[in-house]
């Protein structure tokens, strides 16, 4: 055992922290098809493509069922994507868009999730496709979500003290803040009649 961490080791105290503890931690690849739109009053050109673009893609809990004697419960999410569709000709003219549309859907999965947790699901990923089918736009959409619970506790950790930021490496170029400053200007050189020294 080396000296350095000798001494670090009877440094070391034991404190009380207050943390969010992971319960439950999964992601999951969810696919939705024929999420349809009809064209309305755009006339899509011959050999016109449908340009989609996710905007943003939300879930949160809605609801959940009693855990059993493991602490495991069915928990249902509610899914709200925002997304925009462009019609686009052959000369790759945007033809029609439809902006803001909604899509929305629940999905129930099972967490370790006991009294006293929360969860929180984030989608990390998303992908669109779509094609004209007679008078409508239908889309694919494909989301990578990741769904955790958790607690709020207290626990015991060894401690070595708080942690001190080292300085940083500097990039180039060098950025314009110098850090100390020169705080006064430079000394002329000594001349024949130079008075101070």
């Amino acid at each position: 055992m080396s000296a350095k961490f000798t001494a670090l080791s009877q440094a070391c105290e034991t404190i009380c922290i207050e943390v969010p503890k992971v319960y439950d931690f999964c992601f999951e690849r969810d696919t939705r098809e024929n999420v349809c739109t009809p064209l309305g009053k755009c006339s899509p050109p011959e050999g016109a493509v449908v340009r989609c673009t996710i905007n943003s893609a939300t879930c949160s809990e809605v609801s959940r069922g009693e855990p059993d004697a493991a602490g495991r419960a069915d928990v249902t999410f509610a899914f709200a994507i925002n997304y925009t569709l462009e019609v686009v000709s052959t000369t790759g003219q945007v033809v029609c868009r439809a902006r803001d549309l909604i899509f929305s859907f629940t999905k129930t999965i099972s967490l370790c999730a006991p009294e006293g947790t929360f969860t929180n699901c984030t989608v990390v990923n998303s992908a669109c496709t779509c094609m004209i089918l007679g008078a409508q736009i239908c889309c694919t959409f494909d989301l990578c979500t990741v769904f955790q619970s958790l607690a709020i506790v207290k626990i015991l950790v060894p401690s070595f003290g708080f942690c001190t930021p080292e300085l940083c490496e500097q990039v180039s170029p060098a950025p314009p803040l110098v850090c100390p400053p020169d705080l006064f200007p430079p000394q002329c050189p000594a001349g024949k009649n130079e008075k101070w020294r």
